[in-house]
């Protein structure tokens, strides 16, 4: 008979756990924020929709709310340390923190906010709603557009590895191994 054993509940989510980290951007240039989340899913094919959780009182949650659109930015494994301090650093302390952290910023194609030239994976979004959602608020995005880099083939794992946030400050990537049914 197997065994089960409690998980805390104040943790419970790891066992979702690893997901992929994708850096959310909002704002203009100028005045933009940036954030690593792991807790980013699509939500719907037709109409394309994106969902993100983000807590209220982040910074990039309130250029959100003032911009009405996002980018999801997604970026291989050796970014593993910039991403982490995207997502421990407050925009609220540091202006530009995609200079900040290393990392490079271009014009996006549909929105205000830069993105990330170093990303393997951009998707631009326009705000549908907001859920809340205990400490968090779940933000949709209507998704305006999708780009890759021009070797990546999504689904092929030798080449499109986005970084995968285990918990804390842990992360790993995907492997080459596969199980098809």
């Amino acid at each position: 008979m197997t065994v089960f054993k409690d998980v805390d509940l104040k943790s419970w989510y790891y066992v979702l756990h690893p997901r992929p980290v994708a850096i959310v951007v909002s704002g203009s240039w100028d005045d933009y924020s940036a954030m690593a989340a792991s807790w980013v899913t699509p939500a719907s094919r037709e109409p394309p929709i994106a969902v993100v959780a983000i807590a209220r009182n982040r910074y990039t949650y309130e250029k959100i709310l003032m911009y009405k659109e996002f980018a999801l930015c997604l970026l291989e494994s050796r970014y593993a340390k910039a991403i982490h301090t995207l997502g421990s650093t407050s925009g609220r302390d540091v202006k530009d923190k995609i200079a900040y952290v290393g990392l490079t910023k271009i014009k996006a194609k549909t929105i205000s906010a830069p993105v990330i030239e170093e990303s393997i994976a951009i998707v631009e979004c326009r705000l549908r709603s907001f859920v809340e959602a205990g400490d968090h608020d779940l933000i949709l995005g209507d998704v305006n557009t999708v780009y890759i880099k021009g070797d990546i083939e999504i689904l092929d794992t030798k080449l499109y590895k986005p970084l995968l946030h285990v918990g804390k400050n842990r992360y790993t990537e995907s492997i080459e191994r596969f199980i098809e049914v």
